[in-house]
């Protein structure tokens, strides 16, 4: 694993596309595209370092179906070489209900991979409970794990900044992975994190977008999650997440049909959904 920390005055936004991936992000060189990818970057002002700190337990397990007992979102299928996924996650605002906060969770993350196989590369926040230390806020994290591999996340930081839209990708290639998170109401991101030696964790046949009720633990009360701006790549071609072939994953009480929703998802655009809580798990 490395963080590569940008030097004072770093801004991707006007960085030369070669700097900007030197320092850890995807910027590409087509012109059209690199206009687009620059638009996401128009407020950046400072990159925090990252501090990479190794949990105790995994967050996930390796694999998911249509109904599930601890996910709910999308995924994006239909083609077999994913490589990046992307979007903008809010961070709720969460409440007493549930439990406890060292007894409930909630890990709204992106990933590649999980349901065709045990194989999941996967990064986003945990919030709702004692996690980092507060109700409220996130800690930010990333996963990589398999059936015979369930590591532990990896936390690279903290933001107690509820209702700030957290801006995430993550690309692979060639058994890389790179990890971006950015704060976009503060203007502010983390420097990325690239992992090496992740081909076989890799599955490119799906790309998730994905709230996740941790094993063990109840799911927190929160304020509407949306996940906008979200889209993957496949090869080189990039798509928003509902002009894609997708599944629903649906969190139950019982991880079936015949369970109780734990949240509804509502589509709302081409590359934007949210989801409303409705009950303790």
């Amino acid at each position: 694993m490395t963080t590569t920390v940008p030097p004072r005055g770093f801004r991707p936004q006007t960085a030369a596309p070669a700097t900007a991936r030197a320092y850890g992000f995807d910027a590409p060189d087509n012109p059209k595209a690199l206009t687009a990818w620059r638009a996401k970057y128009k407020g950046y002002r400072e990159t925090v370092p990252s501090v990479p700190c190794l949990g105790s337990t995994p967050l996930s397990a390796p694999r998911f179906t249509v109904y599930s007992a601890n996910w709910g979102g999308y995924m994006a299928t239909g083609h077999s070489n994913y490589n990046e996924v992307y979007d903008d996650q809010n961070i709720p605002t969460y409440y007493g209900n549930c439990g406890s906060a060292n007894t409930t969770l909630a890990a709204p993350w992106i990933g590649l991979g999980g349901y065709r196989s045990s194989k999941l590369i996967q990064q986003g926040f945990a919030s709702g409970s004692s996690v980092g230390g507060t109700l409220q806020g996130a800690s930010l994290w990333y996963e990589y794990l398999s059936s015979q591999h369930p590591n532990p996340p990896v936390y690279i930081g903290h933001t107690t900044k509820t209702g700030h839209v957290i801006s995430q990708y993550m690309t692979y290639g060639s058994g890389k992975a790179g990890f971006h998170w950015y704060d976009r109401t503060a203007g502010s991101g983390w420097s990325p994190v690239t992992v090496s030696g992740l081909s076989g964790y890799y599955d490119g046949t799906t790309a998730d977008y994905i709230n996740e009720r941790v094993y063990g633990v109840k799911l927190r009360k929160f304020s509407r999650q949306t996940f906008s701006a979200a889209g993957a790549r496949y090869g080189s071609t990039f798509k928003d997440l509902f002009k894609l072939p997708n599944t629903e994953v649906r969190l139950t009480s019982n991880g079936a049909s015949s369970g109780a929703a734990l949240f509804s998802d509502t589509h709302s655009s081409s590359s934007a959904f949210y989801q409303t809580w409705k009950r303790c798990s």
